[in-house]
């Protein structure tokens, strides 16, 4: 893992005046409107030059906590010895944008373990100090300096968004020395920085800007579109209730079930009601290791997957407490690991339960205990069958409404990217750890010896060097891969949309949370013969937390069960529990992406301009690959521009037929209609199914 450092200056003056401060401006969002009225009060906004200098060293993520040579002395003209015994000197940060999450590879592109500073001097001509409120986000960890003085440091590792941190500027009359430091331990590097309106501002400016921009949620700001179709509520939560939500399962009384990580079990009473504050909870289990999925037989009755086993809780006595603990199967291993976790279970028409088991993490091979990286299957009577393998951190599992098993993997070795399969008995997904516990089943074969699989192909089978092989990986690959970033990067449960149509247009369709951009993707599946492809859309964002578990209310709400320990999440909840409820404002969206004989068949939830749609540059298509491979993750390989070359409307207005020549299998395509009459990107992962090789 690697990290940066990074600095800031600015050298302009800004000025203060004595008389108090009163006037207020009004701009399109929020904080315009707060930098406009600092402005306006000659008061600091934090507007002006930047500077940076770096990178420093953050080998084994040391460097927020090292004292480097900008905490010592801060002069713009000082030269330092950075890493790898580099020269560095202050430089300018146009690129420095307030309220913004702001990307820090453009000044750094090689980020990974390394330090940043940032450094801005603000100058104050009155005789009075001001109080100014400070908001930060980074990714990875943060530390901030006024005058010498050190007011925040957290060493954390997650990705960047607004308002993570906060802190108070005591600002001296003359000039002031804020420095910020970032570190980066690998992948995105960024930081957010914006201020709040000072203390010397009066009390009626501040009223103001609440009635004008009144969510100060930076979350929820960000998703005001969204939120006019998806209204998103929270669920107070009591004092004593660590909600990291493991499983989510509604009873037949209504009343909603919450096991959470700490081996809890919360019963939700009058879950959808209005008013959230009439929401009540009380505690119906403890003592269960890190529970990660529930199922419910009646309001009595209730399984509950944790680490070493499937249990069954029953309250007996009807008291609204478990009072009896009873072991259905224990069968799978458990070596200690802290990343060995259990998930599941989904349960077949026949009652038989089917549970995904997550491979260990470091410390040698990661199959240290049976079973790891399987999926397995328990009889009713407890039996347990290896089922299918090769999984790595298989994050949710769940049947559809047709009644096929599907579960979410994440990046990881062997994994290139997030992705999502349709498992089937005796099948491999890719995940070495699991071959060693192959020769324990009736899936090996002695001929074959497939407990040993070859690596190093690409996924479209194009040959990874030059005149070589054209192969395939010999495994069964993802119905649907989530482009790393762009669509989530830790993906959890998929939940299908069973509500007939009070959840919105996209009844039938598969949601999916994400932990880490605290989001829900929508994925539209196409089976062919009796294999799975599709197409994986963004739906909703600006969840106060990590997104790991989804259940659908009985009256078409949904609730999306949060949790960020452990990876950290966008939002700066820890845990939680919100509600989604469709507005009944239709949104314009890309209602379904299928596969067709020369491209592809779109179809929108509302008409669209006809004469528009049938323009080619309306459209723009790109392609890559990913290598099957031990690394962690894989970068998008051989990316190219795919050209569409015709456009017919269907006659409804409400669908287009895309021609996209050479469709070819293995191969993933972002598609996107330009904003000519639709704004939303889609990303589709097709094999090439109609058109044998």
């Amino acid at each position: 893992m690697q990290r940066i450092i990074l600095a800031c200056l600015l050298v302009t003056p800004q000025l203060l005046w004595a008389e108090p401060p009163n006037e207020y401006v009004k701009k399109g969002n929020r904080r315009d409107s707060i930098r406009a009225t600092l402005k306006a009060n000659k008061l600091p906004n934090l507007e002006g030059k930047w500077y940076w200098v770096g990178p420093f060293d953050n080998t084994d993520n040391n460097g927020l906590a090292a004292e480097y040579a900008p905490e010592k002395e801060l002069k713009l003209d000082a030269k330092y010895q950075g890493k790898g015994n580099a020269a560095l000197q202050w430089k300018e940060f146009p690129q420095m944008k307030l309220g913004t999450v702001v990307n820090l590879k453009q000044i750094i592109p090689k980020s990974n373990d390394t330090v940043v500073y940032l450094y801005q001097e603000i100058e104050i001509t009155g005789d009075e100090p001001e109080l100014m409120p400070l908001q930060l986000g980074s990714d990875d960890g943060i530390a901030v300096w006024l005058n010498g003085k050190r007011l925040l440091q957290e060493n954390a590792v997650r990705p960047a968004a607004p308002d993570q941190n906060s802190c108070e500027l005591a600002l001296k009359p003359g000039k002031n020395q804020l420095l910020i430091k970032i570190s980066n331990v690998a992948g995105d590097f960024s930081v957010y920085v914006h201020p709040e309106l000072t203390k010397s501002i009066p009390a009626v400016v501040k009223n103001q800007l609440r009635r004008d921009f009144p969510d100060g949620n930076s979350s929820a700001v960000n998703s005001s579109a969204e939120a006019k179709h998806y209204r998103m509520s929270t669920i107070p939560l009591p004092e004593d209730c660590v909600l990291e939500v493991g499983g989510l399962a509604f009873r037949p009384d209504g009343k909603l079930l919450a096991c959470t990580r700490r081996g809890e079990i919360w019963l939700i009473h009058n879950p959808t009601a209005a008013d959230p504050n009439d929401v009540k909870m009380t505690l119906f289990a403890s003592g269960l290791h890190e529970s990660l999925g529930i199922h419910v037989v009646d309001n009595n009755k209730v399984y509950v997957v944790q680490r070493p086993e499937m249990t069954l809780l029953t309250d007996k006595d009807g008291n609204g407490t478990a009072d009896d603990f009873k072991t259905i199967c224990d069968k799978w291993g458990n070596a200690g690991d802290y990343h060995e976790f259990a998930f599941g279970p989904a349960v077949d028409k026949d009652g038989n339960f089917f549970i995904t088991l997550n491979v260990g993490f470091g410390g040698g091979h990661q199959g240290k205990s049976p079973y790891r990286g399987w999926c397995v299957k328990v009889s009713p009577d407890g039996k347990m069958e290896p089922y299918a393998y090769g999984l790595r951190s298989p994050n949710g599992v769940n049947f559809s409404p047709d009644g096929d098993l599907f579960y979410c993997d994440n990046q990881g070795e062997w994994v290139a990217s997030n992705k999502m399969h349709h498992i089937r008995k005796g099948e491999f997904y890719g995940h070495q750890a699991s071959l060693p516990w192959l020769k324990h089943t009736k899936f090996y074969d002695e001929k074959k010896k497939n407990d040993q699989v070859a690596s190093g192909m690409m996924y479209d089978g194009t040959p990874t060097k030059k005149d070589g092989p054209v192969t395939f990986p010999e495994l069964t690959p993802p119905c649907i891969w989530f482009p790393y970033g762009r669509m989530g990067q830790s993906v959890t449960e998929p939940r299908w949309d069973t509500t007939g149509g009070k959840f919105g247009p996209f009844s039938g369709q598969c949601l999916v949370g994400d932990q880490t951009k605290s989001m829900i993707m929508r994925v539209d599946l196409q089976k062919i013969g009796d294999t799975y492809q599709g197409a994986c859309f963004p739906f909703r964002s600006g969840f106060q937390c990590g997104v790991n578990r989804l259940v659908f209310a009985p009256d078409g709400s949904l609730f999306a069960g949060q949790t960020n320990r452990g990876w950290g999440s966008l939002g700066g909840k820890p845990f939680g529990l919100q509600r989604l409820e469709y507005t009944g404002e239709l949104p314009f969206e890309i209602l379904t992406m299928k596969l067709t004989k020369t491209g592809y068949a779109l179809r929108f939830t509302k008409p669209i301009d006809p004469t528009i749609a049938k323009e080619l540059k309306a459209y723009s298509m790109q392609s890559y690959t990913y290598k099957y491979f031990s690394n962690y993750g894989c970068p998008e390989m051989d990316r190219r521009a795919e050209k569409v070359t015709a456009v017919t409307v269907d006659a409804d207005n409400l669908g287009v037929q895309i021609t996209v020549p050479d469709l070819h299998k293995g191969r993933v395509r972002n598609a996107s209609r330009r904003h000519y009459y639709q704004r939303r990107r889609a990303t589709v992962a097709r094999r090439r199914l109609l058109h044998p090789e």
